[in-house]
């Protein structure tokens, strides 16, 4: 059995989860990876046991990609294509893989929102007649993208034991970031996209800063808008308070050394990394636009994305009193195993569907 799927940024780290925690006996795995990813990405990618071919860039030269995968599709005969995406834009890819009597088509709702509504209604009809399995990361998810057909949730697990509170980590990882004793670090962890909304995260913290000059901000993540938010940290006065450390391969090890995680994005499916951090005993305020099923704990707090720098940094200091980290991660680690998100289970999972699949689709 072969599968197939569509590597991009945001679900690189699902795909090494999933697969690096999956029973591959069976199953030849394979991802699309675009002209220009990076080779450490790639590099990941396939330790989890999954190949990367790479194609054309989709965006930047649609014509080539589309010509590629078309040959790819005829070439190699996968049983199943799997396509993480949050529009019916992926109707292009799922309509091929049925042309080419492709048996299992996947589609799996990534996000609640996409840039391209119009398009992605235009394309709705050819896009449900192409699929026949609809998975979601979380309930919200799937409605946004499959209204009221039937789909099935496949939570964004994780390695427990990985998040889990370490305080020889924490002292290790604040020294490395030259955190003192007395400075709470605030942190995000995203791609610089406008998504992610780093502009009003920078908002927050200056006010953050403006009543405590002891606090600073740690951005992780890398993106075509990095260069923006620096200017504008400068601009706010954030120039020694605000630390961009770019992409991370010890996040989970890092997130030790963080006292509260702010996170305004615009939308989001299942966010995986407010998942993480309460795995990890922090605090979190995020914004009223993301889903609250990633709010397993009394670690998380919503704020309206419409609310002051003021009410953001009042929500966080509330959130942020009267906390054990060691107690609330190991609270937080039984919550998420006892609601499904233990990624050996979830790794299970989506095995016996791809089974199961592949058979009922005969």
């Amino acid at each position: 059995m072969s599968t197939n799927g569509i590597l991009k940024d945001g679900i690189t780290s699902w795909l090494v989860s999933i697969f690096g925690a999956m029973n591959l006996e069976g199953l030849e795995v394979s991802t699309i990876a675009f002209e220009g990813t990076k080779p450490r990405i790639i590099e990941e990618v396939e330790a989890a046991g999954v190949e990367v071919i790479i194609l054309p860039h989709r965006q930047r030269n649609a014509k080539a990609y589309y010509r590629e995968y078309k040959h790819l599709l005829a070439d190699r005969h996968f049983d199943i294509v799997h396509v993480c995406c949050n529009s019916a834009m992926a109707a292009f890819e799922l309509a091929e893989a049925r042309k080419r009597v492709v048996r299992m088509r996947i589609a799996h709702s990534r996000n609640t929102m996409c840039s391209h509504r119009v398009a992605s209604f235009l394309l709705n009809p050819l896009f449900q007649a192409s699929v026949t399995d609809r998975y979601a990361c979380g309930i919200d998810a799937g409605k946004w993208l499959f209204g009221n057909r039937p789909f099935t949730v496949i939570p964004n697990g994780k390695d427990l034991a990985a998040y889990a509170f370490s305080p020889e980590d924490r002292e290790a990882s604040r020294i490395e970031l030259g955190l003192s004793e007395g400075e709470v670090a605030f942190g995000h962890v995203g791609g610089f996209n406008a998504q992610k909304n780093h502009g009003k995260l920078l908002e927050v913290f200056a006010e953050l800063y403006r009543r405590n000059p002891s606090r600073r901000l740690f951005l992780v993540g890398e993106g075509h808008l990095m260069p923006e938010v620096e200017e504008k940290a400068g601009a706010l006065g954030l120039d020694g308070a605000v630390r961009f450390l770019g992409r991370r391969d010890d996040v989970p090890r890092l997130l030790n050394a963080m006292d509260c995680m702010v996170f305004p994005s615009l939308y989001e499916g299942f966010p995986n990394v407010v998942l993480e951090w309460q795995l990890n005993g922090l605090p979190v305020v995020m914004s009223g636009a993301i889903t609250d099923e990633c709010a397993i704990t009394p670690l998380v707090s919503q704020v309206a994305l419409a609310a002051s720098p003021v009410a953001w940094a009042d929500a966080a200091e509330r959130v942020m009193e009267g906390r054990n980290r060691v107690s609330d991660s190991c609270a937080s680690c039984e919550v998420a195993k006892a609601a499904g998100y233990d990624i050996k289970e979830n790794a299970a999972m989506l095995r016996r569907l791809y089974f199961e699949g592949v058979e009922r689709c005969g």
